[in-house]
This record gives C-alpha cells, sequence and structure tokens, in this order.
C-alpha cells in the first residue's frame, strides 16, 4: 500500500473521530441543557407553588383579620351596653382568628369589669303620661283639658330634649330586677348593681298607655303600631285631622331609636315600664273586642322584645273605694280583678303596679296586693327612696311634667337637668 493510501485513512479515522466527538459533545450539551431547563422548570413550579401558598395564606390572613375587626366592634358595642362577660365570650368564640390581638381585646374588658364597684347612691325613678306632640291643639281653644295638660303632661319637644340632658349627668335605664331578687317565698333582697363610675340607675314608667278617644283631637297619638320594619310607631291625627305615622309621636320608638345611637344609656336592653290602665283600652285597642286585643298582644309581645316591661295602672284609674283616703277592700278587689280578667290575658302578669295618683293604700288593702303578687308597688314622691317593706318594695316616682318644671325647678335642675334648656316655650303661662 502506498504511503498516500495510508494518510488517507488516517484523516478519514481521524474525521470520523472528530465528529464522534463533536456528536457526544452536542448530545452532553442537549442532555444538560435540557436537564437544566428540566430542573428550572420544576424549581419555578415549585417557586409558582410557594408563591400561590404564600399569597393563599395571605389572603386567609386579610379573611381572618377582617372578622377580628367584626368581633371586636361588635364586642365594643356590647360593652357599652353593659353586656360584658357576652363580650367576651364573642372575642373568644372563634379559636381560627383567637390571636395576641384578641387576647388583648379580651383582657381589656376584664381589666374594666374588675374596676367595676357596687352602686350606693340614689335610685331615682321618673315617670311620664303619654306625650303631648300637637301643643297647638292640647292648649288650644278645642281641647278638652288645655290646663291639666299643663300640669301633667310632657310635650314631644321636651322629652326629645330630656334623653341627652339626662345621658349627660350619668343616668342609665334600668329595671327593677336589677336592683331585687324575689324568692320563691316572696322574700325580696337587694342586688348589687356594678355600673362604670360616673354612671347612675334611672327607671322610668309611662302612664296611662291607652289614648282615650278625647285625646286623639287634642294632640295626642291615638294608638300604637307594628310598622313594616318591625318597629314600634304611633299613630296620631295632626292638625288637618290627617291620620299619620309617626316614630316621634310617643315614648317608646322615641326612646328605642334614641338608645341605638347611644346604647350606653341602656343597662343590658333596660328601656321602661308601659303602664296600662285598663278602662282606658290598651295602646289604643279596645281589649273587650276579640281582634283588638289580639293587634294588643302582638304590640306588647313586640314592645316586650325591645326591652319595655308591661305593669298594672289598675283598671279604673278611679278614686273614691277604689283609690283614695275613702278605699274599701272590696273597691281595690274589684279593680284588681277586672284588670285581671281583660288585661292581663294581653299584656301578661307583672308584680309591679303604679298606683293611681299616687295613692298609697294602708294596712289590709296594701296587703291584698301584695298577695295578689304585686311585691312592687309605685307611688309619686320626689324626696324619698324605695323602702322595703316585708315582702314588698314600695318605690317612689318623679313626674317630669309642667307642673315639676314649674314648682320644683331649682331640684329638677340640680338631680336631673337644667329645666331652662327642656322646657317647651309654647305652653300657656303656668297657673
Amino acid at each position: 500500500m502506498s504511503i498516500g493510501g495510508n494518510m488517507s485513512k488516517k484523516t478519514k479515522n481521524t474525521q470520523r473521530q472528530v465528529a464522534l466527538i463533536i456528536v457526544l459533545i452536542f448530545l452532553i450539551i442537549t442532555t444538560s441543557v435540557g436537564g437544566f431547563i428540566f430542573i428550572k422548570s420544576e424549581l419555578d413550579k415549585k417557586n409558582n407553588n410557594n408563591n400561590n401558598n404564600n399569597q393563599a395564606e395571605i389572603e386567609k390572613e386579610k379573611a381572618r383579620e377582617v372578622k377580628r375587626v367584626e368581633l371586636i366592634s361588635k364586642a365594643s358595642l356590647m360593652v357599652s351596653g353593659y353586656y360584658y362577660e357576652e363580650a367576651i365570650e364573642l372575642l373568644k368564640s372563634n379559636s381560627d382568628i383567637y390571636n395576641d390581638k384578641m387576647k388583648s381585646e379580651v383582657k381589656k374588658v376584664e381589666d374594666f369589669v374588675a374596676d367595676l364597684e357596687p352602686y350606693t347612691g340614689r335610685i331615682e325613678q321618673v315617670f311620664f303620661h303619654t306625650l303631648i306632640v300637637y301643643p297647638e291643639l292640647a292648649f288650644g281653644p278645642n281641647s278638652s283639658q288645655p290646663q291639666g295638660y299643663n300640669y301633667w303632661m310632657t310635650t314631644q319637644l321636651e322629652f326629645q330634649r330630656m334623653l341627652p340632658l339626662l345621658m349627660e349627668k350619668g343616668y342609665v335605664l334600668i329595671r327593677i330586677s336589677d336592683l331585687y331578687d324575689v324568692d320563691a317565698q316572696g322574700n325580696v333582697t337587694e342586688k348589687e348593681l356594678y355600673l362604670p363610675q360616673g354612671k347612675r340607675p334611672l327607671l322610668m314608667s309611662v302612664d296611662n298607655v291607652g289614648y282615650p278617644e278625647s285625646r286623639k283631637k287634642d294632640g295626642f297619638a291615638s294608638r300604637l303600631m307594628i310598622d313594616d320594619n318591625n318597629e314600634i310607631t304611633a299613630v296620631i291625627r295632626n292638625p288637618k285631622g290627617v291620620e299619620i305615622v309617626s316614630r316621634t309621636a310617643e315614648i317608646f320608638p322615641i326612646v328605642d331609636d334614641f338608645i341605638k345611637a347611644h346604647p350606653e344609656f341602656s343597662y343590658r336592653g333596660a328601656k321602661g315600664m308601659v303602664g296600662i290602665t285598663g278602662s282606658w283600652g290598651v295602646m289604643g285597642y279596645d281589649p273587650k273586642i276579640a281582634s283588638e286585643a289580639a293587634i294588643a298582644k302582638k304590640i306588647a309581645n313586640r314592645l316586650k322584645e325591645l326591652g319595655w316591661d308591661f305593669v298594672s295602672h289598675s283598671y279604673t284609674h278611679a278614686d273614691g273605694k277604689y283609690f283614695s283616703e275613702n278605699s274599701t277592700l272590696e273597691g281595690v278587689k274589684e279593680d284588681t280583678e277586672l284588670f285581671k280578667k281583660w288585661i292581663v290575658p294581653i299584656i301578661g302578669d307583672s308584680n309591679v303596679f303604679i298606683a293611681p295618683f299616687g295613692v298609697t293604700l294602708k294596712g289590709e288593702l296594701y296587703q291584698y296586693m301584695i298577695d295578689e303578687g304585686y311585691t312592687f308597688y309605685l307611688t309619686v314622691d320626689r324626696r324619698s327612696q324605695p323602702k322595703i317593706l316585708g315582702k314588698s318594695v314600695l318605690m317612689p316616682r318623679i313626674n317630669l311634667d309642667g307642673f315639676v318644671m314649674n314648682r320644683d325647678k331649682a331640684y329638677i335642675t340640680e338631680h336631673f337637668f337644667d329645666v331652662d334648656k327642656v322646657y317647651d316655650s309654647r305652653r300657656p303661662v303656668f297657673q
């Protein structure tokens, strides 16, 4: 073989080797790049998953924080209304969102409660009659009794002015049951009432919630009703003789709306007592007409749900043998039996009796009322305080009306509100 032929073979072998090496290098590079791309892809997926998981957790925490804020807000409102234990329970109610922030809020409430002390001051009880909404009718020439209204009634404007001033004075509406316990044997004991410093309890009652015919033309409400929002409202005849529906024509919706805006004015949902005088009807309805009694019962039940308590203000609201210095056992029994026959089926039983004219029955007459289940006997007296008498409590009340704002102005200004800031200038001259 020639030298040239050998060289040609060597060259070809070398070329094959180089080509093989190139192919191997290409394969190595391709595999490496592919592996890198695969690994990078997997890492990217993992990072994306981590990012997605992190984002999901961030969103979950945002949702938890929203719930925390909601619960803290609700708990704060409950504390304003003196629902302390319930507020603490609410703050602890959701383990999924319970963290150091929530623990701190719980401690704030617990510390606040720990600083409360039993109230030891005076117990005040005020009362009203149904409101004069249109003074031009109540005190006008066609009014049934303008002087009587000027003495014993309160105008809508005056009542609306009183509420914020009473609140500024530190008053908080309570129930009688917040002050006393009555056991199965009828024994009465005082309860401790814990209020924040600067707060003082206030009992409130509204007498004669019946709306007799004569007052419907004199600027007073004619009846109560439940509106489309399931709220209590009043029906009234305006000066043009047109019947309208109004939430400012009577005490009950006015107080309901005021407490919605100022929950601190009501201790655990307390509003006041609704004093029913049977012969005057029940909130504008005749208890002896079945269809009207049924409506009145629905209204009474709704008022109870809203924090109002129904009590007896007698059936007759009459003097003579009923409620006067000449009361007889026969008269008191007759009145009580009529009330229980016609009114109790509508409003339910009550252990509170508001005495007509503030008359305090004596001896066996007083004992009869206690035996009939009226543990709390409410009178009229601006200076004295409640007294436990055996198995009963004698409780004085103060009438915040034209008479008292004129005749006892200094006392009312000292204990309740500045009369000059409340008094309705549309009243006639007081005589």
